[in-house]
């Protein structure tokens, strides 16, 4: 018979502290009672009254078997319920992920299944409900037997996780997300500015002065001397003149 209530309730264990001092001299006399082969009436009933005063302080044989009885019930359980119950639910989900078909472009003149899903117009429908196609209950229109999942997006900028090719160079092939360095104006005094390459190109020099289909610049704010009061620059740099 089980030692362990588990799983009708939860186990209750004996909490242990370590053995205090005052406490040693009657350990000693409980261990040199239980090292005897014989035992009288008197010794018994200390060795029971001992053990009833230091069960705080040792782990007895019937903790250990309780403690592996209640191991056994969790696995028994887990097995038997647990594990029993994840496989039912992961054949469940099997099924019904298999459901989630793409079935391509809708169209006007067939029957689409629940959790099929479609495109129109460049969004992405499930189909939330078994339906005939026809053309005054388009997708987005219907929201009966089709729900949105996704739309299409617009084209988006380069990012500005760039890879650094140093300054400019006409010989270089460069590879759209590649980042330059240009420098323009006076040479007392220059300008310098990164660009990142849009597309693939070579020969195409980015320039602080002019817009480009090949190039955008890092930063489109620029602190500028103020030497450079009537000088051109890019229609996306916007410039913070030093005055003094």
């Amino acid at each position: 018979m089980s030692r362990s209530t588990f799983p009708q309730k939860i186990d209750v264990f004996r909490e242990l502290f370590d053995l205090p001092a005052n406490q040693v001299a009657n350990a000693l006399e409980l261990q040199r009672l239980k090292q005897k082969t014989t035992l009288t009436n008197d010794e018994q009933n200390q060795i029971s009254a001992l053990s009833a005063q230091l069960q705080d302080y040792m782990i007895t044989p019937e903790t250990m078997n309780k403690l592996q009885d209640a191991i056994v019930e969790i696995e028994t359980f887990f097995d038997g319920n647990v594990r029993k119950y994840i496989l039912e639910k992961q054949k469940e989900w099997d099924t019904y992920v298999n459901d989630f078909d793409y079935v391509g472009e809708w169209d006007a003149t067939k029957k689409f299944k629940k959790h099929n899903l479609i495109t129109y117009q460049g969004a992405l429908y499930i189909v939330t409900k078994d339906v005939v196609a026809d053309r005054q209950h388009t997708p987005d229109n219907d929201s009966d037997h089709y729900r949105r999942a996704s739309s299409k997006g617009d084209k988006g900028d380069i990012g500005l996780n760039a890879i650094f090719k140093g300054e400019w160079n006409g010989a270089t092939s460069y590879k759209a997300g590649d980042a330059v360095s240009v420098r323009e104006g006076q040479s007392w005094r220059p300008l310098d500015l990164v660009f990142i390459a849009k597309k693939d190109n070579q020969g195409q020099k980015p320039t602080i002065g002019a817009a480009s289909d090949y190039w955008f610049p890092y930063h489109n704010l620029i602190v500028v001397p103020k030497e450079y009061a009537n000088y051109k620059f890019h229609p996306d740099i916007h410039r913070i003149q030093i005055v003094d």
